[in-house]
């Protein structure tokens, strides 16, 4: 495969669309017709970017797009290109092309014979996109439905099958509620409150603990929920999480900090039995995160921060695979200390509009406590951005006054304007600082959209620079500075947020796994966070899981 394209397709897919586009016609790509793959290239970014925009905009770019998949369709007489020709015809508004096209690739799977798994589904899928674009709705849902035992856990291919069909489907101006029953399993956010056996604090009598299994046991029977993301606390959260594995529900543990100070805090005090439990999930847990690393404290700001990834991931792989995420908890509906733990999780997923689901909390006691110290006055939660210019190091002496005055005045001016917390600069590097992950996602892409808007031509600079931005969120201290004598940022995260931006793809905005998290709990219609395909590694650090921001229009709400 031509490098220049898989370099291409990885700025797609980290969501740099500019930066990808700009590297398509500056390495002659839109004129490379040396495979299939490679010229359905610019049909890709233009889908792409299609997406981004609706109405008449929409129509417009998606009949750049399947002109180019058309050109590649017609020079190899592949399939891929041809259903994305006719898909994107339709969106244009050119029906009958559309289906003239959807035709002539049925009768190609027609004559092939697929290899059984992956092939085998794509061949039933795309002959059922095929129908979809022909008009038949009826025949589309049957074939689709032949389509998903051929790949049974394949969900990803699922996944995107049905946001193709939601693309269509939205071009018809057609309902999608019948596509729900393709959807792969929902993701599950879990928290409860903390309870004692028998020698522990708050004890449950047996009684009281079977029937809190019992009522989570027939709540799992209610529907397919295939992942589950929580902490594993003495309590409601060890109880679910056994329940979740019985039922074979994949289990994903957020901790707020390390096992040996998180077992003294929130496993011990609530009786001797809880170790053992907790050490059993975590031994089957498909996959254990730590929200700090810090061996000493872990407060309710911590378990905030836990609470809010542990949310945040729920519903960013329900995204992903185009299904839906709910909550369970086991709650007592007491809204008076919603400052932190259970009331505080159940206040905001309420506010991302998903399914939530309460057990009540059984009590025996008036009276309940958790051993988690209160947040230090001088830490809480802050999101962060990182910044610099791809390219700055080449630059003459001669160019840097046309540097400062042409890239950073209008980059300054964006700043100034968003009113961040705290902003540091040194050279062609930014540091920012916002007391929300809404307001530093949209400084990062008001800021990569001022820079787009800068001539660099005409501006005497090199076209190949290319602004970077990354980002990320979690607890930090806000300090003097004593160097400067006013408020400082000081911090593990804020080391975190450094080491994201210089292995960010230049043109794009990457921010972290907990900035992904908590924006998509706050502002989930604004922006969009696309997983990068794999672990990236920085400079003196382990892989880091980052995703690519990017600010799209309000989406469609999903059935």
């Amino acid at each position: 495969m031509n490098s220049q394209h898989d370099h291409i397709l990885t700025l797609l897919r980290s969501g740099a669309l500019e930066q990808a586009e700009k590297e398509y016609l500056r390495h002659g790509l839109d004129t490379d017709q040396s495979s299939e793959d490679v010229m359905a290239l610019g049909g890709r970014i233009l889908k792409a970017r299609a997406l981004e925009h609706d109405g008449v905009e929409r129509q417009r770019l998606a009949l750049q797009a399947a002109e180019k998949y058309e050109a590649a369709h017609t020079k190899f007489n592949g399939t891929f290109s041809g259903i994305n020709t006719a898909a994107l015809y339709l969106v244009a508004g050119h029906i009958e092309q559309a289906q003239k096209i959807a035709r002539s690739i049925q009768t190609l799977l027609n004559r092939s014979s697929p290899k059984p798994g992956a092939d085998a589904y794509y061949h039933m899928a795309t002959l059922a996109e095929a129908w979809l674009i022909l008009g038949d709705h009826h025949r589309a849902e049957h074939m689709f439905a032949d389509a998903i035992p051929l790949d049974p856990h394949n969900y990803d291919a699922h996944a995107s099958t049905i946001k193709q069909f939601e693309m269509l489907l939205a071009a018809l101006d057609q309902p999608n509620e019948w596509l729900a029953q393709f959807r792969p399993p929902k993701s599950l956010h879990y928290a409860g409150h903390l309870f004692g056996l028998k020698e522990g604090k708050n004890s449950l009598d047996n009684s009281a603990i079977y029937g809190l299994e019992k009522a989570i046991d027939d709540f799992l029977e209610t529907d397919n929920y295939g992942v589950a993301y929580g902490a594993l606390a003495a309590g409601s959260d060890i109880i679910i999480a056994e329940r979740l594995l019985e039922k074979g529900v994949e289990l994903n543990v957020v901790q707020p900090c390390p096992d040996q100070l998180f077992s003294r805090l929130s496993l011990t005090p609530f009786g001797s039995g809880w170790q053992t439990r907790f050490d059993a999930c975590i031994h089957r847990a498909a996959s254990i995160r730590y929200v700090s690393q810090d061996e000493t404290v872990c407060d309710s700001l911590t378990t905030t921060f836990a609470s809010e990834t542990a949310m945040g991931l729920a519903v960013l792989h329900a995204n992903r695979l185009a299904t839906n995420a709910e909550q369970l908890l086991v709650w007592d509906n007491d809204l008076t200390q919603a400052t932190a733990g259970t009331a505080r999780d159940a206040q905001l997923w309420q506010k991302t509009g998903q399914q939530q689901h309460v057990i009540p909390f059984p009590f025996t006691r008036n009276t309940r406590s958790n051993s988690l110290t209160k947040n230090n006055d001088t830490r809480s939660l802050k999101a962060m951005l990182f910044a610099d210019v791809s390219g700055f190091g080449n630059l003459s002496e001669q160019e840097i006054p046309l540097f400062v005055s042409q890239i950073l005045r209008p980059l300054a001016e964006q700043c100034h304007a968003a009113q961040a917390e705290h902003i540091n600069t040194w050279g062609d590097g930014l540091f920012i600082v916002f007391n929300s992950v809404a307001a530093a996602a949209k400084t990062a892409t008001d800021l990569q959209t001022s820079f787009r808007s800068i001539n660099l031509s005409s501006a005497g600079l090199p076209e190949e620079l290319a602004l970077r931005i990354g980002g990320h969120y979690g607890p930090v201290h806000s300090l003097e500075d004593p160097f400067l004598h006013k408020s400082g940022i000081f911090g593990r995260e804020v080391t975190v947020a450094a080491r994201i931006e210089p292995v960010t793809a230049p043109g794009s905005i990457f921010v972290s796994e907990p900035f992904a998290c908590a924006l998509v709990l706050n502002n989930q219609h604004e922006f969009r966070c696309e997983p990068m395909p794999e672990p990236v590694f920085g400079k003196n650090t382990g892989p880091m899981t980052l995703f690519s921001l990017r600010r799209i229009k309000p989406a469609r709400n999903q059935s």
